[in-house]
Formats: C-alpha cells, sequence, structure tokens
C-alpha cells in the first residue's frame, strides 16, 4: 500500500471515519493514524506537515517494526494476569501511540508533543468501536 497524505474534512472525520473522529477527540494534535495487520496497513489519517516531514520514511518498514507487538502482546498476556492493551512511546516533539488486539489487528496514533493525554481513555474508547469486532480496523 502507497501511503498518501489524507487532509480531514471540516467536521473531523474522513468518509465517516469513526476510529479517526474517536482519536481526533483526544487531541486536535492528531498527526497521524494507521491500522495494521500482519499482512498491511492502511493510512487513515496524515496531516499534511507530517506527510510532508516523512516524505523520505519507509512507511511500511515502520509499521513491520510495530508488528512486533503482536509477539509482545502474546508473551505479557502469558506472564502477567492481566491483559497487555497499549504501548505510548515519547519522542522530541511528538508521541506515538499503538493499541493491538489478540487477534493481531492494531492502531497506530501519533500526537504532536507531550499532552498528558489519558491513554487509558483513549483505549477504552476505541475498544468500545469495536465490540463487533475488530473487521473495521483491519487494513483494505
Amino acid at each position: 500500500m502507497v501511503p498518501m497524505a489524507v487532509e480531514h474534512h471540516p467536521n473531523g472525520t474522513i468518509d465517516g471515519d469513526v476510529l479517526v473522529a474517536t482519536v481526533r477527540e483526544h487531541g486536535a494534535a492528531l498527526r497521524g493514524c494507521w491500522t495494521f495487520d500482519t499482512d498491511g496497513y492502511e493510512t487513515r489519517y496524515l496531516r499534511g506537515d507530517v506527510a510532508d516531514a516523512t516524505a523520505e520514511t519507509d512507511i511500511e518498514r515502520y509499521v513491520d517494526n510495530e508488528r512486533y507487538a503482536f509477539v509482545t502482546h502474546d508473551t505479557y498476556d502469558r506472564l502477567h494476569p492481566s491483559t497487555f492493551r497499549y504501548t505510548v512511546r515519547g519522542f522530541d516533539g511528538f508521541e506515538v501511540f499503538r493499541l493491538v488486539f489478540e487477534d493481531h489487528v492494531g492502531v497506530l496514533c501519533s500526537f504532536d508533543g507531550a499532552s498528558g493525554r489519558d491513554y487509558g481513555a483513549l483505549a477504552d474508547e476505541i475498544d468500545a468501536l469495536a465490540d463487533d469486532g475488530h473487521g473495521q480496523f483491519t487494513p483494505r
């Protein structure tokens, strides 16, 4: 899949993308949102300035690295009495949030700055979207 810059409609959604709308509620500073599984990924949102800044980035390789979360998820679920849900990583100028599900589907989002966002609440809201299964997060 070829990643592309996708700007939002004024109402904050792309073709009614409820995932992106939900993520945007946790901060207008959304840089990008991707869904991925073991075979592919889909760019659900990529802000124009971020698309320009990452034009030379191999997004497929980046997402491939995020797939290690599936192994981590399975390992932590065997080692801990609690279910592994999400990871947040901080970089200079932005944060990355990754949520994976047991059926090897994931959501990856990036936000400007260190905001003190409630990532647990964000994970809960994305989980609620998936009540009927994670098929809506499977890349097209």
